[in-house]
């Protein structure tokens, strides 16, 4: 018979790999490695990635105690969410209006990480995180009979996994830089050939999972 702490990491699994299978910030940590200052910038945005999904689940697992204040917290969540897919969606459909970009010019995106660098690596990992799974994670946590040092056990097992896929790019770029570099100029091209239709799938899939989650958690 399974303890409470195995059924709660077994619960965890799939929010941590819907959020690990996300391919924004996978793009992201690829893009920013390939800039002049790389390995610091993708550290910066996974070291970021990890400090927000650390505060969302402390606060959600041990300050937001209340009924009151949760499901407070839940209805603004749920409305957060859907107007973030609603905005990934107006991005996808600009997009798909949108007129290619010259042959070898990089997307406006790319450019933008060049220039601002670490800052950009910050504000990505803010925006690029999955907010309603990070929550749906820390709520399973914060639900569970478990003591305090399995709860904050069983987080830390969460954000490593969720962030387990954006960690390998670095791994890879530190253990062989030269191997690294180039496949990365590989991939930076590939991205600049198919940009226009990346943006559009990838913010059409956000928005519509976005939108389509929000609304059923209001609707709740």
């Amino acid at each position: 018979m399974r303890s409470p702490v195995s059924h709660l990491i077994i619960s965890l699994i799939l929010p941590a790999l819907a959020i690990a299978l996300n391919p924004m910030p996978i793009i992201a940590v690829v893009a920013l490695l390939s800039t002049d200052s790389g390995r610091r910038n993708a550290s910066a945005f996974i070291a970021t990635l990890v400090v927000v999904m650390l505060t969302v689940g402390v606060l959600t697992i041990f300050v937001l105690a209340s009924q009151s204040s949760q499901s407070s917290a839940t209805t603004t969540q749920a409305a957060a969410q859907t107007l973030a897919g609603v905005f990934f969606l107006a991005i996808a459909a600009r997009q798909w209006h949108a007129k290619p970009s010259a042959a070898g010019k990089p997307p406006g995106w790319i450019r933008l990480i060049d220039k601002a660098g670490l800052s950009a690596a910050i504000v990505m990992a803010v925006v690029l995180m999955n907010y309603a799974l990070l929550t749906a994670g820390a709520g399973k946590i914060r639900k569970a009979e478990v003591g305090t040092s399995q709860a904050a056990t069983a987080l830390a097992f969460f954000i490593l996994l969720s962030v387990s896929t954006v960690i390998v790019p670095l791994v890879l770029y530190l253990v062989r830089p030269v191997w690294a570099r180039e496949h990365l100029r590989l991939l930076r091209g590939w991205l600049t050939r198919h940009n226009r239709i990346i943006v559009m799938i990838v913010f059409g899939l956000m928005g519509a999972l976005f939108t389509a989650q929000g609304v059923v958690n209001l609707l709740h």
